[in-house]
């Protein structure tokens, strides 16, 4: 095993505190032999040594790309490194399910957008949406949330008039473009929008996210919260619930030992609407040995048919309800009638006319009667 210093970090190549390391760049020169020795200066002049450029690839007309390999000097103390982390007890689906019906009485209302210019719906999606990804579900499929997703292009004041009129609880923001720190200015004109409109409560919980967006860049905005690449629905769904009671004062109520004692997977599901319909099963339990532990030569065992039972009560065919037996005081037992077998739609209209016909023929009085 390594042994690394983690107070003098360096970048691993080949072999343990090599520092040597790889990047890529664009520099607006076609390519040549002169670009390429262009990049290799350029790449010194960002303190790497022995540098290497293995490969230059042409971008169009008046462009090239390089990839640079060098050693580097530099390294870092990774013991004095702190960086702001979003602090929550990490539940899952049904973990989370179960603490809200203990500890909320009423749906959490939750919207989202990706707000400004930016149509790309990927991540909104994936956090907002019932299915959810990666096997976790999204905000839709709690009973106690109610997530509402207006997908993207919205303005910062749309949503704010939409966050408004629902009553929302919370509010997410997906920034997926980023060019030349787009998502940077449209995310401070929320903030600035949102601090001056008093139609939302000081409650309201606001929350960020993005390929470039981290917690630290979510503090630093002025927002509460701030998930990256990676992120689960449920941890989403973990920050909303708690920070929803913090700031409404509400206690968490402890779990019954029952409940507890239960496995997740069987608790039954509180106000959630009914999504799959599932039919009985109906198992047979054998006395008998199992069919793989069947000695050979043993004969198959097979289920006889069930014989139908007629009660007394049973009205015998063609014959009146009064006509009960002198010694008893029930009816004689039905016979029983041959099962009908499922036909066509044209055998079918066929099979009734000719019981229509044999019923007409039986019930015909006899001449002279």
């Amino acid at each position: 095993m390594l042994k690394v210093n983690l107070k003098k970090l360096k970048a691993y190549g080949d072999r343990l505190d090599d520092g040597i390391v790889q990047l890529s760049f664009t520099l607006p020169v076609s390519a040549s032999p002169e670009a390429k020795e262009a990049a290799r200066r350029y790449a010194e002049g960002l303190g790497l040594e022995k540098v290497s450029i293995p490969a230059m690839e042409p971008m169009g007309e008046g462009f090239a790309y390089f990839v640079a390999y060098g050693y580097a000097k530099h390294s870092i103390d990774f013991t004095k490194i702190r960086v702001p982390k979003v602090e929550i007890p990490q539940m899952d689906y049904s973990e989370l399910k179960d603490y809200m019906a203990r500890n909320i009485d009423r749906q959490i209302v939750v919207i989202g957008a990706a707000t400004g210019a930016d149509a790309h719906t990927v991540g909104i999606d994936a956090i907002m949406n019932m299915k959810g990804f990666g096997g976790d579900y999204g905000l839709e499929r709690y009973p106690l949330m109610k997530a509402i997703n207006l997908r993207s292009q919205l303005t910062n004041q749309q949503l704010i008039d939409k966050a408004a009129e629902l009553s929302a609880d919370a509010i997410l923001i997906s920034q997926v473009v980023t060019q030349r720190e787009s998502h940077i200015k449209n995310l401070k004109e929320f903030r600035d929008l949102i601090k001056k409109d008093k139609r939302l409560p000081k409650e309201l919980v606001t929350i960020i996210g993005g390929p470039r967006i981290d917690h630290a860049l979510a503090l630093k905005l002025g927002f509460d919260a701030g998930f990256g690449p990676g992120t689960k629905p449920s941890q989403v769904a973990s920050f909303i619930v708690h920070e929803y009671m913090k700031r409404r004062g509400l206690r968490e109520k402890q779990a019954t030992v029952e409940t507890q004692a239960q496995p997740a997977s069987q608790r039954t599901e509180i106000n959630a609407p009914a999504l799959h319909s599932e039919k009985p099963r109906h198992e047979h339990h054998h006395a008998g040995k199992h069919h793989g532990d069947r000695p050979r030569g043993e004969e198959r065992h097979t289920h006889k048919p069930r014989q139908a039972v007629h009660h007394a009560a049973t009205v015998t065919p063609n014959k009146p309800p009064e006509a009960l037996d002198q010694n008893t005081d029930t009816l004689p037992a039905a016979v029983p009638q041959k099962k009908r077998r499922r036909r066509g739609r044209r055998g079918g209209r066929r099979h009734r006319k000719r019981r229509e016909k044999i019923n007409a023929a039986t019930n015909t009085p006899e001449s002279g009667s």
